[in-house]
């Protein structure tokens, strides 16, 4: 296949690239950096890419055959609205997550993987903490967000269920937060608690998050749309999870039993649709 990803020199992107390749399918980087810069708020500059009329492509070390992609997978984005006007950040990832979906449904792409976040639920960005009724959250949690940066993510699953009825099979895929081991260690683990309460100590490791956006490349015969939580399935701590909520997160409700250090996020959803599990773990280095 030839695949077309947006924010391909990112953090995600990089690693979605690199499985691709290792895959044996071609990749259309678009990305506003690099050798051949894309603007993806210019939808022609976004049309030209997708349809193989601008340089970007690449097959393993060589330059690929020019042509249109088959599929895209849509990491681009602001990751982190810290410092960010408001208008500033939804125009950025409303925008270009339109230009994507639009240019590529006008191209006859029938296949399109959305990057959302698991920021869409509104703990990680409120102004101030709202708190999480009741976990482990999974995809049919309550959406109680009040800033903009999970307004931008709701908006992306909108677009994203628009283009479903049109005919494309659309999958947005609710990342926690995506980080290395190493990462996991310095941020979580070795933070104090208090300081990722807002995030229920979650994670996903950062090649299990680009695998998902591979696997959901694959065709599926239900769920033309799926809005899919992809989270590890263990807590970036070392404290048992249920004393790490007894603690530092008393009312919130457990609705389950979550032995040892199992997550505060429920990914069977993504089991049963893309036959996705978070095989890795921080706590082996």
């Amino acid at each position: 296949m030839r695949i077309w990803v947006s924010g391909a020199r990112g953090k995600l992107g990089a690693e979605v690239c690199r499985q691709l390749l290792a895959a044996g399918h071609e990749v259309v980087e678009a990305d506003r950096t690099g050798p051949d810069p894309i603007d993806l708020m210019d939808r022609d500059a976004v049309a030209r890419s997708m349809s193989g009329s601008a340089a970007g492509s690449a097959s393993g070390s060589a330059a690929g055959s020019a042509g249109a992609v088959d599929a895209i997978v849509h990491c681009a984005g602001i990751a982190s609205p810290e410092n960010i006007e408001p208008v500033d950040l939804l125009e950025a990832n409303a925008i270009t997550t339109f230009n994507a979906l639009e240019e590529a449904w006008k191209l006859g792409v029938r296949t399109a993987v959305l990057a959302s976040s698991g920021s869409i639920y509104g703990t990680a960005w409120s102004p101030e903490e709202i708190g999480t009724p009741s976990v482990p959250v999974d995809e049919d949690s309550e959406l109680r967000y009040v800033d903009p940066y999970a307004l931008t993510k709701d908006v992306l699953e909108r677009m994203g269920q628009l283009y479903a009825r049109r005919g494309v099979q659309v999958t947005a895929l609710r990342f926690h937060w995506i980080l290395t081991p190493a990462e996991v260690r310095e941020y979580i683990a070795e933070a104090p608690p208090e300081e990722n309460r807002r995030n229920l100590w979650g994670y996903v490791d950062l090649a299990e998050a680009a695998r998902a956006c591979v696997l959901s490349l694959e065709p599926r015969t239900h769920d033309r749309y799926a809005a899919l939580l992809i989270a590890a399935e263990d807590t970036g701590r070392h404290e048992p999870t249920t004393e790490l909520l007894a603690r530092h997160s008393p009312e919130t409700h457990l609705t389950t039993d979550l032995p040892a250090h199992t997550s505060l996020y429920n990914c069977t959803r993504a089991a049963q649709t893309i036959t996705w599990t978070h095989h890795s773990t921080w706590r082996h280095p």
